[in-house]
């Protein structure tokens, strides 16, 4: 627990605090990535794309700016060279921009349970008045367990946990409750 009263672990794709009132996911660079390629292939807008604002605009204009003097230009040149350390510089910038604003949570509140499966962690929570799924998958067991307590903690109930070795008993038998500030 941090100093703002909230819990971490680590994902596959980033990591999950779990704070007095929300759940909040922030995805990695691999993470941001592996969800690029998965809108792209289901036909959508990646995320990055969305979240670019600002910096994107000056990475579009960088790649403009370096296709327009590698067009006019004899060959390589200082300002051909300048042009494509700009471009990975707000090529950089922009992907660690996007990822942080891309970062989404779940409040506590709409969360109805999570269950541990197979390595995997399912939260279902409410939107509107669907029940919605989110899978999440821990690095490794250190973390699920990491999890279970943080998720505890905060009220949520779990599921499947019994059975998960991961998780200590002290998780498995604690009565549901939330922390008091």
């Amino acid at each position: 627990m941090t100093a703002t009263d909230t819990w971490a672990f680590e994902t596959t794709r980033g990591s999950v605090l779990v704070g007095p009132s929300e759940l909040r996911f922030r995805h990695g660079v691999t993470g941001a990535l592996a969800g690029s390629f998965a809108a792209l292939a289901a036909g959508r807008l990646p995320p990055v794309v969305r979240h670019g604002g600002w910096p994107g605009l000056a990475l579009v204009t960088a790649l403009a700016t370096v296709a327009m003097e590698w067009a006019w230009s004899d060959g390589v040149t200082v300002q051909l060279v300048l042009g494509l350390l700009g471009v990975v510089a707000v090529f950089s910038g922009s992907l660690v921009s996007a990822i942080r604003l891309g970062a989404d949570a779940i409040p506590l509140r709409t969360v109805e349970h999570a269950t541990f499966e197979d390595g995997t962690i399912t939260v279902a929570h409410r939107t509107d008045d669907d029940l919605t799924e989110r899978t999440i998958r821990p690095r490794n067991d250190a973390e699920r367990a990491d999890a279970a307590l943080a998720l505890r903690l905060r009220g949520v109930t779990l599921r499947g946990i019994a059975d998960d070795e991961a998780v200590s008993r002290t998780v498995v038998d604690a009565p549901k409750t939330e922390l008091v500030v």
